[in-house]
């Protein structure tokens, strides 16, 4: 199975970064790269970069950031608002490993929307009640057709426009990622938009005790099971937190 083996891709790529972490098939008429371009740039934003210690101040709600990482533009992916593109170092290179596996994967789908993660200096920003400390990324979602608007707007997803190979892929990559320092701390997404994933993975094959582990659903809204939680209006992206790296000793 496809989304099977996304897991062991990023697997692989997180065991080569994890002592110094830093950093389906459809053609689309919009898509000019040629996959031996898309694979070139692909390597340069998987070079792992070095931690810079103490970056997230405080709680992702009450925080701020100091000598932030910015998420540079490449090959399959638009940054809606690069002047929101700041991070720690963790956070950045675990986005970047998560989103070149999924080319890898999938060099052939539309581009992904990658929305706020914070400003240079942390600190409140419009539109957000977290997004203060470096840790918290917005990313949309893969469709079976780009959706008019996107990546410019995320889209909502329904049981007819959402791909739900890619995007249950792209979501349990990230989720692999909380078995490394600094690595996913908990997933936001709409309940139904769950329920949608969890059936595909479910006629698929996915074991039943994996997506236990992964979703909420089917268990409600209140639950507190699973890595992936309902939050309102989250049916149109995900939002991933990631934990405090070791040596932030600041972050909370």
């Amino acid at each position: 199975m496809r989304s099977l083996a996304v897991v062991v891709s990023l697997l692989a790529l997180t065991a080569t970064s994890q002592a110094h972490v830093r950093h389906k098939h459809r053609a689309t008429a919009a898509r000019t790269t040629t996959p031996v371009a898309s694979t070139r740039r692909a390597e340069r934003h998987t070079e792992p970069r070095d931690t810079t210690d103490g970056q997230s101040i405080g709680q992702p709600w009450s925080g701020r950031l100091r000598e932030a990482t910015k998420l540079e533009e490449g090959d399959g992916y638009v940054i809606r608002r690069p002047y929101r593109a700041y991070g720690t170092a963790t956070t950045v290179s675990l986005v970047e490993q998560v989103i070149t596996s999924i080319r890898a994967k999938y060099p052939d789908n539309h581009v992904l929307a990658i929305g706020d993660i914070s400003a240079e200096h942390g600190g409140p920003i419009t539109e957000h009640h977290s997004h203060q400390s470096g840790r918290d990324i917005d990313v949309g979602l893969f469709y079976n057709e780009k959706p008019r608007g996107y990546p410019e707007s995320f889209v909502t997803a329904t049981s007819s426009n959402l791909d739900c190979e890619a995007t249950f892929a792209l979501l349990s990559a990230f989720a692999d990622t909380s078995r490394v320092n600094g690595g996913a701390q908990i997933i936001f997404l709409d309940y139904d938009v769950q329920g949608l994933l969890y059936n595909w993975a479910i006629d698929h094959g996915v074991g039943v005790e994996r997506l236990e582990r992964l979703f909420q659903y089917p268990k409600g809204r209140s639950s507190s099971d699973g890595l992936v939680r309902h939050f309102p209006n989250h049916d149109n992206h995900m939002h991933v937190r990631f934990k405090c790296n070791n040596d932030d000793g600041g972050c909370r």
